[in-house]
């Protein structure tokens, strides 16, 4: 028979949590505020400061660059970030879940047609490597992000005619650098949630000071607020491009800067909700931004050209003297809270990565009962600080670190809009032609921001580039091996070799070959059809047989992040030859539960089995209950390779080190027994 659980889960079970319909209230803005829009809206403090670093050393002068690059930087914000993300690619989601991956989900289902399959792989490979290049350039925000702020302190230093060396502020802001990273990551452990609620108001305080401080600047600027305000004019922008494309270009590469960190919108967008994060955008933080974008311009078009002889900050030197070394504090504040929007996104993006088989498992601790996107990965977790720390360390100012920031980031966005013209695709069943016209201006701006960025490789852009290739690499050579593994393992099981095992079994049992021992063993399976290895074995070697036996799978569906209650549990078991044991009722020899997850849910283990003792009408004792795993090792084939050495080399390291599925799931290690089996890749 074959039957779906019920929706409503058994007494004593914890359901992995849904995705709630989150109301859109003040608390919420304030909390999505604290961990969504940390890093865009650290923004500027470098990225208009590196316009006109670039600028003038492309030798442009000052005011020939400022309008025309406010102007960029505003209409970068409108169309990526209001335009692209906020109005339509978080309509693509899943359950109010996003990210990449969920629009590779969306764009392709897993069970189209088999001609399609290969455009499938196409769609997938694409969100892997965007999903890689995330982890390349997300080292680089925590550290630039808290250079940036820090390095407030020499601007405020020189306008209190500087008491502190500068030899003593080079070794200091590193320092201290190292000191709040350490502290950041360290804070990860308490969940997404309780920092957005520690941070969203400090980071409402950020936006309402930058505001202020635009707003400051403009009416003490007058004359050039009064010119400033042209950058809205899209004229000065397309001008400023047709008339210098060289200079443009360069510029382009720093302007890019204001908008990264708005993948952040959609891929945290499970944990806050789609609502609170469109309002925090539209009602604090782009006003907030275009408002000291603004202010910037203005200051920077009334200094003397002499004043750009040395280095400067446009962001702290339009405050005044007093408002210095507060604004160096709260900027201090929401650097910090700038890297929590990747930390947590680079959390989502792991899990994602497991359960879709393109990373090996890891230890995953949830950190809310209420919501499913919040969790924490401390070995993530340890290497983001660990990397942050280096590149401090290396290359101990901001602006240095700009040169490497970007690249991947703007791959990344590209990447997303071309898997979002796919969606559209199928979404409204138009030709592809028709989808990406759509999607044509948001493309061609993208193509120029990595074309601007290309140069930064030379430089220090490599970094992150490697650092991505490198992650895609373990991702698809572990996505090969175990796609080969599990081939190998499945080439001579089928469903009726099951159900034969079964019959077998059930013959042996009544011909009194098989003895019956008390408990209930649970065998975890790979797959719905075949036997499990350590089963066999077990009747092979003891001959015995529990009263109940549970063979359990855990699938993910790889076109749903989050499955529904009603679908979550499957039950298929056959009637039994014998009825009786003990004076009980008739019960199936062996019952096959298969429960089904999203690919943004953790798979847990014991919902399943509390729904599978319900269906056997069961109380099982605790201490009378085994699980039976099997633990692959892989040897070198003599024949017919499907790995090259190097690959073979890299996934036999990655298994070995892959989190046992004893911890993984959670399950008691004195009741576990684990049975091991060669796999010739």
């Amino acid at each position: 028979m074959s039957k779906t659980a019920q929706e409503q889960a058994p007494s004593g079970s914890v359901t992995p949590p849904s995705p709630p319909v989150r109301p859109l209230t003040a608390a919420a803005v304030v909390a999505a505020l604290g961990v969504v829009f940390g890093d865009i809206g650290t923004s500027p403090l470098y990225a208009f400061r590196e316009c006109l670093n670039y600028g003038l050393k492309a030798g442009a002068p000052v005011e020939m660059v400022v309008v025309p690059a406010v102007s960029m930087i505003i209409w970068s914000l409108i169309c990526v970030v209001t335009v692209k993300y906020v109005l339509f690619i978080m309509e693509a989601n899943e359950d109010g879940e996003g990210g990449i991956m969920t629009l590779v989900s969306l764009a392709s289902p897993q069970d189209a047609e088999q001609r399609k399959r290969k455009h499938r792989s196409i769609l997938v490979l694409l969100g892997v490597f965007g999903t890689a290049l995330l982890f390349g350039d997300g080292v680089i925000t925590p550290a630039i992000s808290v250079l940036s702020a820090l390095e407030g302190i020499k601007e405020a230093n020189e306008s209190l005619h500087g008491p502190l060396s500068e030899h003593f502020l080079t070794i200091f802001i590193p320092a201290a650098a190292v000191f709040i990273l350490v502290g950041i990551f360290t804070l990860q452990k308490r969940g997404s949630g309780r920092v957005g609620m520690y941070f969203g108001p400090i980071t409402l305080l950020w936006f309402a000071c930058i505001a202020a401080s635009g707003i400051g600047s403009l009416v003490s600027h007058a004359e050039q607020a009064s010119v400033i305000v042209h950058a809205f004019d899209p004229r000065q922008s397309i001008g400023f491009v047709l008339d210098h494309p060289g200079l443009a270009m360069i510029i382009l590469s720093a302007v890019f800067l204001s908008v990264t960190g708005a993948e952040a919108l959609y891929a945290d967008m499970g944990h806050f909700g789609q609502k609170p994060i469109r309002a925090g955008w539209y009602l604090v933080v782009f006003p907030a931004l275009i408002l000291n974008y603004l202010g910037q311009g203005a200051w920077a078009l009334a200094q003397p050209i002499d004043s750009f002889a040395h280095t400067f900050n446009p962001f702290f030197n339009m405050a005044p003297t007093w408002a210095q070394i507060p604004l160096v504090i709260i900027a201090t504040l929401a650097a910090i809270i700038a890297s929590q929007a990747l930390i947590s996104g680079a959390f989502s993006t792991t899990m994602q990565a497991i359960q879709l088989n393109y990373l090996p498992r890891m230890r995953i601790e949830r950190t809310s009962d209420e919501e499913s996107g919040q969790i924490y990965i401390p070995i993530i977790n340890w290497l983001l600080m660990i990397g942050s720390i280096y590149l401090v360390l290396q290359y101990k100012s901001s602006g240095h670190l700009a040169s490497a920031y970007g690249i991947a980031v703007s791959l990344t966005m590209l990447v997303t809009t071309i898997l979002f013209g796919q969606y559209l695709r199928r979404r409204f069943n138009i030709p592809s032609v028709t989808a990406y016209v759509f999607v044509a201006p948001v493309i061609v701006l993208e193509v120029i921001f990595v074309s601007s960025n290309i140069p930064k490789i030379l430089d220090s852009g490599w970094l992150p580039l490697a650092a991505g290739f490198l992650v895609y690499y373990l991702m698809s050579t572990w996505n090969k091996g175990r796609i080969e593994m599990k081939r190998k393992l499945a080439e001579t099981e089928t469903a009726e070799e099951f159900n034969s095992f079964i019959d077998s079994v059930e013959d042996r049992f009544l011909a009194g070959k098989l003895s019956r021992v008390r408990g209930t063993a649970i065998y975890l399976a790979g797959n719905t059809r075949s036997v499990p290895m350590a089963l066999a074995h077990n009747l092979k070697h003891n001959k015995s047989l529990h009263d109940h036996i549970i063979v359990l799978t855990l699938q993910v569906d790889e076109d749903r992040a989050i499955v529904p209650p009603k679908d979550r549990v499957q039950f298929d078991s056959r009637p039994a030859k014998f009825c009786k044991v003990d004076g009980r009722q008739e019960f199936p020899l062996v019952l096959r539960v298969t429960g089904r997850f999203g690919f943004r849910e953790q798979q847990a283990i014991y919902p399943v089995l509390h729904a599978a003792y319900e269906q056997l009408g069961i109380r099982p004792n605790e201490m009378e209950t085994t699980y039976f795993l099997s633990r692959e090792t892989i040897v070198r084939a003599t024949t017919g390779f499907s790995l090259n050495a190097v690959q073979e080399k890299v996934f036999e390291v990655l298994n070995r080190n892959s989190l046992s599925a004893t911890a993984y799931f959670n399950l008691p290690p004195g009741r576990v027994v684990e049975l091991g089996m060669q796999v010739e890749l």
